[in-house]
């Protein structure tokens, strides 16, 4: 349940990713007026986009130090215990 978990979350990460920097394209677009100006646009994607680098950075660090968690775990235990093998699935 917890590799679901993860796997899902990992998922959502980049969809969040995504829509951070879509948002920060409409913010621009919406600021720019009626005209509508590119460098507001752009500005507001660079924007997202620096966003998006940070919040879901750290969501990605967090993912992978749980896959290499479960790592040093299975090594643990087959360590601490060598005739189960590698047969052990966590």
């Amino acid at each position: 349940m917890n590799h679901l978990l993860a796997s899902i979350v990992g998922l959502l990460n980049g969809l969040l990713a995504m829509v951070i920097i879509g948002s920060g394209g409409v913010l621009g677009w919406n600021a720019s007026g009626p005209q509508g100006d590119v460098k507001l646009v752009l500005f507001g994607l660079g924007l997202g986009f620096l966003v998006a680098l940070f919040v879901c950075g750290i969501l990605a660090v967090f993912i992978s130090m749980r896959a290499e968690l479960v790592e040093i775990r299975r090594l643990l235990e087959k360590i601490s215990n060598p005739s189960a093998g590698l047969h052990t699935k966590l």
